[in-house]
């Protein structure tokens, strides 16, 4: 064997050596390496969980964000009722109070009133006549004037409009219409009334069961249940109904006793 040839060995074992020394300790490299990987991807998938709690974590503060959010939204209401109760609770207690006023002004104006309807009816007692008629009393005449006809329960009286003979309860004194006719007595007023024969009708209680008729009046200055006294003005003569046209305008007058009728003649002066 040559020189050369020894150097060829020599070299190429020398590669030989070198090539598996070198797949040796990369071989080794390679088994040292695989549990580094092993904590590597370990790690990763750590931290991989890491992260997801972290994007849990934050969902679930984020929900509870929500939750505290929603119960503040709820709140509000509570808060705006009892705002609101407060806002009325002022309000009635004010309209309590005014309720309260009105009724303690009220009050003292029905007493106003009842004292002043009181003293209008004592007024009206200590200023009423003394209606106090009796058979010896006399009578004022109502109206002057002629009388057309006379009172007579006894024998029947010709009545000139009506051409017939009747018994008279009343008298017709012949006045002017529009003549004052005045009370002949003391008295208090029983009734103011229509009628078709005699017009417009009062009727005073003179006392003790008496009662004197004022027919064909008109313009009535009384009212029921009010006093009249002597000499007063009842009303005025008005035009005649149609039962006394002939006799033409006149004061119908009539006197009762217990509802009987008397004649006014015998009362007057």
């Amino acid at each position: 064997m040559s020189k050369r040839n020894k150097i060829r060995v020599a070299l190429s074992s020398f590669l030989v050596l070198a090539i598996v020394v070198t797949c040796v300790a990369v071989y080794q490299s390679g088994s040292k390496s695989t549990p580094n990987e092993k904590e590597l991807v370990k790690n990763e998938e750590n931290t991989s969980d890491e992260a997801m709690t972290t994007e849990e974590k934050p969902e679930e503060e984020s929900q509870d964000a929500n939750t505290t959010q929603v119960e503040g939204t709820r709140e509000v209401p509570e808060e705006a009722d009892t705002q609101a109760e407060a806002v009325q609770e002022p309000a009635a207690e004010e309209n309590a109070s005014a309720d309260a006023s009105a009724a303690e002004n009220a009050q003292p104006e029905a007493d106003t009133q009842n004292a002043s309807a009181e003293v209008d009816n004592q007024a009206e007692v200590a200023t009423a006549p003394d209606v106090n008629f009796t058979e010896s009393s006399l009578m004022e005449w109502p109206v002057s004037g002629q009388v057309v006809i006379d009172y007579d329960m006894e024998h029947t009286v010709y009545f000139p409009t009506l051409n017939e003979y009747k018994y008279s309860p009343a008298i017709a004194i012949s006045s002017e219409v529009d003549t004052p006719v005045a009370s002949v007595a003391n008295g208090q007023v029983v009734s103011v009334e229509e009628s078709v024969e005699t017009g417009t009708t009062v009727t005073v209680d003179l006392g003790n069961g008496y009662q004197a008729v004022y027919g064909q009046l008109k313009d009535v200055a009384f009212q029921p249940e009010q006093y009249v006294e002597a000499g007063a003005t009842l009303g005025y003569v008005n035009e005649p109904t149609k039962y006394y046209t002939k006799e033409g305008a006149n004061l119908y007058f009539e006197l009762k006793k217990d509802g009987s009728p008397l004649d006014p003649i015998q009362y007057l002066p």
